[in-house]
Formats: structure tokens, C-alpha cells, sequence
């Protein structure tokens, strides 16, 4: 696991400036400010970059930043810090988690690759969804996101037996498009678990021209019901390419901030969960602005790997990068 090292006492102004102040206070002070696309919008108006999992890797590997102030959450930090070794990497909030992430520990996965292993005569190729802590990450022959599983899945030969950890449903929609019988890890992500088939239904017979947007995260009948199944990045690719059309989004309803704001031109539909207007994070709300100014100038709360774990795990995630 991570080591940590808690916000310390400092100092902070009382009054919270503006986004573009945020982002000039961080780059006068060698600070790389990182946002995933299901922060809050005010947290995105302050990043340098924002993007999906894979993009915010390739920036972190490629910034060579001194510091990098990642809002996110934990296992993204880790990521950064895996793949900057030299930076320093902190968080708004040390308790922004990830369900999926806590669904697959490195013990129990540990434990299973040996039993794999005794069972079918042969190690299984892990691939591990990034969505994972360091520990599983160093377990793990490659990583993936969802804008390059495809890829990633599609370069183990055919003949190869492929362990597939943490998420469940999006390592099922991998079996359905590439054709291969993974076996899966029973993960999954609590937002997009809880998106309802008739809900989507129900949006699809109010908006009977509207496309239905979802990430592979979702279950089966959420995806079936889609007209597209995609990652963020896919997301804005698609609207991107699209003229005054609407979109039922079924994915954390941040995203929604995203499209508007790289593709205003369409209209947006948050897709609802079972019980609740719009699916938001819990764990991703608990970074919020003041967090970050606070953070920003205590350079901290700090997220920093072992090299035991950050060694292999750097190389798993580099195989990813190279096939990407």
C-alpha cells in the first residue's frame, strides 16, 4: 500500500480566489495541477490539464513536474507518484477513495493468481483496470483504462488465459467486443452500479432522438440499452463530431460539466441512478476547492509508493503507455 503524509498546519488566506488565480498561484510555484474529468467543475477550471485515466497518465509521465497536485482520487495520486518518482505528489483529500479500487485487495488477488495458476497449469496474464491500488498495479503484467482495453486485451495471444481485475462489468463488455473468455474479478464501481435500465428506458421515451451515451462500467442492461458504450475520452470525441443533438449520459454526472463546456453546441441528459437525480462520486466530492487551496500551499496532504511496489508497478503501467 501508499504511505501518506497528513495536511500539516499552515496558513491559508480566508478568501478563495478565482479558478485562474488557483492555477497561476500553482504555476508560479512549479505546482502541476491534474483534475479527472469527475471533479467539480470549479476543480476543473483550476487544473492545468483535465482528462480521462489514461490521458492524466501520459501527462504525469511526460510532465516531469517537481510537483503535482493530483484531484482525483487515491489511486490516481498513486499513479502520478508511480510514474514520477521525483515529484512530489499530493491530494486535496487523503479520504478520496475508490469502491472499485477497495473491491480487489493485493492479498486476495495474490492468492488467486495461485490458485489460477495450480488450477490451469499455467500463470494467467493479469490485466488490471487502473482503477486499482499500487499493490494490485505491482501484481499485474499491464494495466489498462477504458480508452485503450481493447488494445490492451487484444495483445495477449489468443491462447493465453487473461486475468482480468477489478471491474466486472467492464470486463465482461471486453469479452462481448474482442471475442475472448476472460476470467473476471467480481468488482465493480458503485456510481455506475447503480444506473438503471428503466430509467434509461423511460429518458429514451421522453428524448425519442436523444443517443445514449454510457461507460463500460455499467452494467449489462444499462450498456445494451446504449447507443454508444465508450470512456470519457470517447465521450467527447463523440459529441465533439455532432451538431445539436442530444445525449443521455450515463456515466458520474461531472462529465456533464466536460461536455458542456467542450461541446456546448449539443444538449445533456444525466442519466439517473436507481433512487437519485444524477450519480455522483462520493468519494470525488470530497475534494473541494477550499481543500485545494489548502493543499496548494501546504504541499500536501503527500501520497508517496514503496519502491517494492512502485518498481513493478511502474512496469506494468509502462506496457500499457507503450501499447498506447
Amino acid at each position: 500500500m501508499s504511505t501518506t503524509i497528513p495536511l500539516p498546519m499552515h496558513p491559508v488566506p480566508a478568501t478563495l480566489p478565482e479558478p485562474d488565480q488557483v492555477k497561476r498561484f500553482a504555476t508560479a510555484r512549479g505546482i502541476l495541477i491534474l483534475a479527472h474529468s469527475y471533479q467539480d467543475g470549479w476543480l476543473q477550471e483550476c487544473a492545468h490539464f483535465v482528462g480521462d485515466s489514461l490521458e492524466l497518465a501520459r501527462t504525469a509521465a511526460k510532465a516531469r513536474a517537481g510537483a503535482i497536485c493530483f484531484c482525483g482520487v487515491h489511486f490516481m495520486a498513486e499513479t502520478a507518484a508511480i510514474l514520477c518518482p521525483e515529484a512530489e505528489v499530493f491530494v486535496p483529500d487523503l479520504e478520496a477513495g475508490c469502491s472499485l479500487a477497495d473491491s480487489c485487495k493485493a492479498a486476495d488477488l495474490a492468492r488467486y493468481q495461485e490458485h489460477l495458476t495450480n488450477k490451469l497449469g499455467l500463470r494467467p496474464v493479469t490485466i488490471a483496470y487502473i482503477n486499482c491500488t499500487a499493490g494490485v498495479k505491482a501484481l499485474s503484467d499491464v494495466i489498462c483504462t477504458t480508452g485503450n482495453a481493447r488494445q490492451v486485451v487484444e495483445s495477449v495471444p489468443a491462447d493465453q488465459p487473461i486475468l482480468f481485475v477489478p471491474d466486472r462489468h467492464l470486463g465482461g463488455w471486453l469479452n462481448e467486443v474482442t471475442g475472448r473468455e476472460m476470467i473476471l474479478w467480481n468488482g465493480s464501481c458503485m456510481v455506475h452500479e447503480l444506473f438503471s435500465v428503466d430509467t434509461v428506458l423511460a429518458l429514451k421515451r421522453e428524448h425519442p432522438g436523444a443517443r445514449v451515451i454510457s461507460h463500460p462500467e455499467c452494467p449489462k442492461p444499462v450498456r445494451d440499452a446504449s447507443d454508444h458504450v465508450v470512456g470519457t475520452a470517447g465521450m467527447l470525441k463523440l459529441v465533439r463530431a455532432e451538431r445539436g443533438r442530444e445525449f443521455i449520459v450515463g456515466t458520474e454526472a461531472n462529465m456533464i460539466y466536460r461536455l458542456r463546456k467542450e461541446a456546448p453546441w449539443n444538449e445533456y441528459i444525466p442519466a439517473p441512478g436507481a433512487s437519485c437525480a444524477c450519480n455522483l462520486c462520493p468519494h470525488m466530492q470530497k475534494n473541494t476547492p477550499e481543500k485545494l487551496w489548502a493543499a496548494l500551499h501546504a504541499r500536501a496532504p503527500r501520497v508517496a509508493v514503496p519502491a517494492a511496489l512502485a518498481a513493478p508497478a511502474r512496469r506494468a503501467l509502462e506496457r500499457m503507455l507503450a501499447l498506447a
